[in-house]
């Protein structure tokens, strides 16, 4: 089956060139092997840049793939950027790996939603999505994957679905990460369960800050009514309390989830701050 970008704004970066959308053209097969990243744009920066290639090579190094140079992909980047300055979108650098030894670099704006302020104040619904990845550390395209979550999301209405592996454990969600409140602390599942989000770990540094205690716990679906409350992390929706998995609703005014809310905006104005055109 033959898979097509979804593309927004007027370029895109493919390989060692700045493209127009209007005359690209390009699809890869379900065969082809597709690492990525999705990072956030404001005001013409991509927030948590660097830690977001940190991630990006570690995939390349755990599936034992050939990695393009970091500088050729950073200064794509900003190529992208300067071409098609955006006051607020995503973009998505994307490395398909097909029949040839190097990949093709495909860098791309893509559409991409926020939470609402209703969705901020008063939290989201989260539902159950019994699902495996095969390598969770590292961010590969998964189409059934996210074709299933997308259908759940559609017909229930909720923001995002939480994975449930094979042992009966809670991991992730299908394009974020949970972290449950208890007793004023931090707990959740090991980072050898997870693709551990960069905004996961930004909010968890940003805990650390405030002297707030994080713990790795294997949690089950039975647990949920165990835990105080519960945030959602990643790169669209940044933090964002929950209200509700399933039936059980938990309190979203938390004092802790408001901190770290404060925290974790106060690292994005500091990112932005501190980015450094090439």
């Amino acid at each position: 089956m033959a898979n097509h970008l979804n593309l927004t704004e007027k370029f895109i970066a493919f390989n060692e060139s700045i493209l127009s959308v209007v005359d690209f053209n390009y699809t890869y097969s379900d065969s082809d092997k597709v690492i990525y990243e999705v990072i956030r744009v404001i005001n013409s920066t991509p927030i948590f840049l660097e830690l977001h290639l940190d991630r990006l090579f570690n995939s390349i190094k755990l599936m034992g793939l050939y990695a393009p140079e970091r500088g050729v992909i950073t200064r794509k980047i900003t190529e992208l950027l300067k071409a098609n300055p955006v006051a607020e979108n995503n973009i998505r650098i994307s490395l398909v790996y097909n029949s040839n030894s190097k990949p093709d670099l495909l860098i791309y704006f893509i559409p991409s939603t926020y939470p609402t302020e209703s969705q901020k104040t008063n939290g989201i619904k989260i539902k159950f999505l019994n699902a495996n990845r095969d390598n969770p550390n590292a961010k590969i395209e998964n189409i059934n994957l996210r074709a299933n979550a997308n259908a759940i999301i559609k017909e229930t209405g909720c923001y995002d679905v939480l994975l449930i592996n094979k042992d009966g454990y809670i991991t992730e969600g299908s394009r974020s990460n949970v972290i449950f409140i208890k007793n004023n602390y931090l707990i959740s599942a090991p980072l050898k369960m997870i693709l551990n989000g960069v905004t996961r770990q930004v909010v968890v540094n940003a805990a650390k800050e405030i002297g707030i205690q994080v713990k790795e716990e294997l949690i089950t679906a039975d647990e949920i009514s165990s835990f105080d409350g519960a945030i959602l992390t990643g790169t669209s929706p940044g933090i964002l309390p929950i209200a509700s998995i399933d039936n059980h609703i938990y309190r979203v005014e938390l004092p802790l989830i408001i901190s770290l809310t404060k925290q974790y905006y106060n690292a994005v104005a500091r990112d932005i701050s501190n980015f450094k055109v090439s």
